[in-house]
């Protein structure tokens, strides 16, 4: 027992000289600014957000039905929010309009702009 309490001490106390490494930051300090645009040297995460894909459309009525993934957010599912679909080399297709119909996951759409094709992801862009 006092060798178990001996290791789990002795890791407990490792792990916080490592955390204290970093060292404390001073409260004026500021850290570095991040270029303004996208094609700078940095990494920026796409404000697009993939929710779901194109199960059903009927192009004479300009509907389709949207599968949306587990994690699809709530605002990318309100009523009147445009969508985007695409094909999976990113080229656009068609241009949807959120409606008030959400059964589940399933979400119905307008068709606004361009032909969505069944299998083809639904694109939110997030604010």
């Amino acid at each position: 027992m006092t060798r178990l309490l001996t290791s789990v001490l002795s890791l407990a106390l490792a792990g916080f000289g490592v955390a204290s490494c970093a060292g404390p930051k001073t409260p004026g300090e500021t850290p570095p600014a991040l270029p303004d645009r996208p094609g700078s040297s940095q990494l920026w995460p796409s404000p697009r957000l993939v929710i779901g894909r194109i199960v059903a459309c009927d192009e004479a009525r300009g509907f389709a039905f949207v599968e949306l993934q587990a994690d699809a957010p709530a605002e990318a599912s309100r009523a009147e929010t445009e969508l985007l679909v695409r094909t999976t080399d990113l080229t656009p297709t068609a241009t949807l309009r959120a409606s008030t119909q959400l059964r589940g996951r399933l979400l119905g759409c307008t068709v606004v702009a361009g032909r969505p094709g069944v299998g083809e992801e639904v694109v939110w862009l997030a604010p």
